[in-house]
């Protein structure tokens, strides 16, 4: 099933493209080779005449994407499924920027936005919380919220609940062995 990412986040790159490549590297999919990478960074540069966004070699990923967040309001993924990585869904300039790989499991998520903290909830367990003056300005937080926010591909806290900036139910979808207990 197809898995759409953005490129671009409040005007800034996401470079969910490197990061999700990153984790295969780590997690060892493709054997530790690179020829499905150098594949598909050449068919990203053929079709778009540029290579995707990346980081500066002296400045590696502390933390790859491992994960997404997605709704799932017909419980439609599951273990076992394939996921088709692509950028640019639905346009002309559609395209597919990994191998497809199976979902290995879900876990549902659940956040929950009150004034001044937010709560987010794993499997219908407490994971943890936010207290803060506004979003962008974070008093205090646990420490699973930062491991949480950089697995699913965000810089820091602040810009993931940017991005979740409202009450929010869905399902963690992994492509790793890597699970939140």
């Amino acid at each position: 099933m197809i898995l759409p990412f953005s490129t671009q986040l409040n005007g800034k790159p996401t470079l969910f493209i490197e990061k999700i490549w990153e984790g295969f590297f780590r997690n060892d999919f493709f054997g530790g080779k690179d020829t499905e990478f150098i594949k598909y960074f050449d068919l990203h540069k053929e079709k778009f005449g540029r290579t995707w966004d990346e980081l500066p070699a002296d400045n590696r990923l502390e933390f790859p994407k491992i994960h997404t967040i997605r709704k799932d309001e017909k419980n439609r993924w599951k273990p076992g499924m394939m996921i088709d990585f692509f950028i640019n869904n639905r346009t002309k300039n559609a395209f597919r920027f990994a191998p497809r790989v199976q979902v290995v499991s879900t876990q549902g998520i659940h956040i929950r936005h009150h004034t001044g903290h937010v709560e987010v909830f794993i499997n219908g367990e407490w994971f943890g919380e936010v207290f803060h003056h506004g979003l962008d300005d974070i008093d205090s937080l646990t420490q699973d919220l930062e491991l949480l926010a950089k697995n699913d591909g965000f810089n820091c806290v602040e810009d993931f609940f940017a991005y979740f900036d409202e009450d929010f139910t869905g399902k963690i979808i992994h492509w790793t062995n890597f699970k939140y207990e």
